[in-house]
């Protein structure tokens, strides 16, 4: 006697809209800024607690870049949430 056979269960991918998808790549590059953002900050402040602390003369404009690209990319999510 045959055993009976199972249906494979099929499920598809659902694919999001393209406002989704552009929603979801502006909350990636926002949370890429804000940690780029926050390592900036944190390695200031190590050094800053350092006993005898130099701090590298680039490190106020690698500052600046990533505020900036953190301000750009939150901008760009207030487009894509709030449309």
């Amino acid at each position: 006697m045959r055993s009976s056979r199972r249906a494979i269960k099929v499920t598809r991918r659902h694919v999001l809209p393209e406002r989704s998808r552009r929603t979801v790549a502006a909350l990636r590059r926002s949370r890429e800024a804000l940690v780029e953002l926050d390592t900036q900050l944190g390695d200031l402040l190590t050094r800053l607690r350092a006993p005898g602390a130099l701090i590298d003369r680039a490190a106020p404009d690698r500052l600046a870049k990533a505020k900036a690209e953190a301000a750009v990319a939150m901008a760009s999510l207030d487009d894509g949430l709030f449309c």
